[in-house]
């Protein structure tokens, strides 16, 4: 297979060819939302079998706060009252929160995530506790939510530690060390709990700095060689719920002078956010000025803030003006400065590219994020992803440089190119969406259609291969199959991409299929395995297709009700018995009410005893699956191969 591409490769070698520099405007006044930074709402309740959601049925409350504040994350927070004595949790409570999820997807947000069990104090003997829940209750009920939390990380901002206390901030406690301000053994316990259950790749904020030193068992901060390797030192954030209340922020502090120095190292790599709780105007007037507030929140890297408590504080700062430089600079905002890049480059060869950026946001991101150079000439796209992390670009004005010599995929055909920088969410279920890109600040480079910043430069790709035409398509095997496979597979590799959305939808959807081209060389029975997931529950109809007539159906049996949104894998039957040898469309439906299935392959395997004991395996026409040889992309279609997508509908 390697010589069919010789000359494709030779072709490939050339270098890139001069650079040309671009200067970019700065926006410093526009507020626009982007993901995992700014204000925030808090919602949620106390849980129970008739009342089971924290974000369902607030859609209302969430457009108006997209629309007024721009906000990105919502505080989620789930009081489980009603289970403060019940190791286990109704399975209505716990799907409850992928729906709730699934809510926070449709509307383009994010979750700062946090349970607790009560959501006041009493007082005996003249000191005050908190009815918070023993820990093999605890212990049960995280153990009960790992599944649905590690599901549904795609969504989720960051966590709180919660759990323990009077609304989860680790203050009063019946259970765990009553007006403690130092990590006990009974603590250490619920964070080594959660950080075991809580996605590896989110971060869970603690009350205090005390508690996160204590935890670890000493004050040095946080470096940037251990920043973002996955262990508790490098998991643990700070979330202060008293923010500028008075010198030492209710408690938060017990020494300023050295824990806000630590503290400002250490959110450089770890999030720290909250709310302000100052009720009194006049405290407000005091500590929570325009020049204080944006000293602190730009010294210690603030990327969030609740909008509505205290409200006589977030009040002043709406009419001060502090509100909207809030808004314009909590987390990061990045800015293009200047770019240098290749005025020409043969496809396969290496595009130089030389981007200066600032951050002139409080702090940084958090989340692993992906950054593209992507070419673009009209609707095609190539994107070449970068090795830069933009994690590691520091705020405050802070400017960080791209230089790389990135690699042009060798199937970009020739021509000129438009250059985009992209940074889409690293879950494939949000990539494509637009409101989870990041957006720059700078004049006239962000594109709302497409969620990608132009850099206001072009390229020129020659030497690139020109799609071969149908007629001359590589002729390959009527079917590929174990037998035969090795033959064809030197430098070929194969892999699902984009899962083919089927939904959403409430009703069978017969507007949205996938057809593939399948060849059945022997009648009998056939397996079919699929690999999708849903939201709801799901059941495909699969129509064998000669032209526009059907010769054979088969729908799937009900799966995955209840589960959310990620991947499985589902073998059944189907008797082909009675169909004639040959080549058919099996055209895929949703056919189930209210699911919303999401399908990223599909395979059709004869089970019997074939000749040559060789297994049929069928390859779909659509953009599911595809051939990378050479570095070139093809896909099969009727026994021959092409560099063109497939027919989807």
């Amino acid at each position: 297979m390697k010589r069919i591409f010789t000359s494709l490769i030779t072709l490939c070698l050339a270098a890139a060819m001069t650079a040309g520099t671009v200067s970019y405007t700065a926006d410093n006044e526009t507020i626009f939302q982007n993901p995992e930074r700014g204000f925030i709402t808090m919602i949620g309740g106390k849980l129970s079998e008739s009342a089971p959601y924290g974000v369902k049925g607030q859609e209302s409350t969430l457009n108006n706060h997209i629309s007024k504040d721009k906000i990105s994350i919502v505080l989620v927070h789930y009081y489980l009252t009603n289970y403060r004595t019940k190791a286990t949790l109704p399975d209505k409570v716990l799907n409850a929160f992928d729906e709730d999820m699934q809510v926070l997807r449709d509307k383009g947000l994010k979750a700062i995530i946090r349970f607790s069990y009560v959501d006041g104090t009493y007082t005996s003997g003249g000191t005050e506790s908190a009815k918070d829940a023993a820990w093999d209750i605890v212990q049960s009920h995280i153990n009960q939510y790992k599944s649905h939390w590690q599901a549904n990380a795609d969504v989720i901002f960051v966590f709180q530690a919660g759990i323990v206390g009077a609304w989860g901030e680790w203050y009063y406690s019946d259970n765990y060390g009553n007006q403690m301000s130092t990590m006990n053994a009974a603590r250490k316990a619920v964070v080594d709990a959660l950080l075991e259950a809580v996605p590896t790749n989110r971060m869970i904020q603690l009350r205090t700095p005390l508690f996160k030193t204590g935890y670890i068992g000493d004050t040095k901060a946080l470096t940037s060689a251990e920043a973002f390797t996955g262990t508790a030192r490098a998991r643990l954030g700070q979330h202060n719920d008293a923010f500028l209340y008075d010198y030492d922020n209710m408690g938060t502090y017990s020494d300023t002078a050295k824990q806000k120095p630590w503290l400002a190292q250490e959110t450089l790599y770890v999030p720290i956010g909250g709310e302000t709780d100052i009720t009194d105007v006049n405290l407000a007037k005091k500590w929570a000025t325009y020049d204080k507030t944006i000293a602190e929140m730009s010294r210690l890297h603030w990327t969030f803030i609740q909008s509505g408590y205290a409200t006589q504080t977030t009040n002043m700062w709406r009419e001060n003006g502090t509100f909207d430089e809030l808004n314009r600079r909590m987390g990061y905002r990045y800015q293009l400065v200047s770019g240098t890049y290749s005025d020409q480059v043969a496809a396969g060869g290496k595009l130089s590219v030389n981007i200066k950026i600032r951050n002139a946001g409080f702090a940084p991101l958090y989340n692993e994020r992906p950054a593209y150079i992507v070419l673009k000439s009209g609707s095609k796209t190539y994107p070449i992803k970068l090795a830069a992390d933009p994690r590691r670009w520091l705020p405050n004005g802070e400017v960080a440089t791209v230089n790389e010599q990135i690699t042009v995929p060798a199937n970009v055909p020739s021509g000129t190119y438009q250059l985009y920088l992209h940074m889409p969410d690293a879950y494939s279920k949000l990539a494509s969406d637009k409101r989870y890109s990041v957006r720059f600040a700078n004049a006239d480079v962000w594109d709302s259609s497409t969620g990608m910043n132009s850099l206001k430069a072009s390229v020129t790709v020659t030497g690139g291969a020109v799609p071969p035409e149908p007629e001359d398509g590589i002729a390959l095997p009527a079917t590929l199959n174990k037998a035969n496979v090795n033959a064809y597979s030197e430098d070929m590799t194969w892999y699902n991409t984009d899962y083919f959305d089927f939904g959403p939808t409430d009703a069978p959807n017969t507007e949205r299929w996938a057809d593939w081209k399948v060849t059945l060389r022997y009648p009998g029975e056939y397996f079919i395995s699929e690999v999708s997931y849903c939201t709801n529950g799901h059941t495909f109809s699969l129509t064998l297709m000669d032209g526009s007539s059907t010769v054979a159906s088969y729908t799937t049996a009900d799966k995955y009700w209840g589960k959310g949104e990620q991947d499985y894998t589902q073998d059944e039957k189907w008797n082909l018995s009675s169909v004639v040898a040959g080549t058919y469309s099996l055209r895929v439906q949703n056919a189930t009410q209210w699911g919303q299935p999401k399908l990223k392959s599909l395979t059709l395997e004869y089970d019997g005893e074939l000749p040559e004991a060789v297994e049929t395996v069928q390859q779909p026409a659509v953009n599911i699956q595809k051939v990378l040889i050479d570095g070139q992309l093809y896909i099969i279609r009727d026994g021959k191969m092409y560099s063109i997508t497939g027919a989807q509908k």
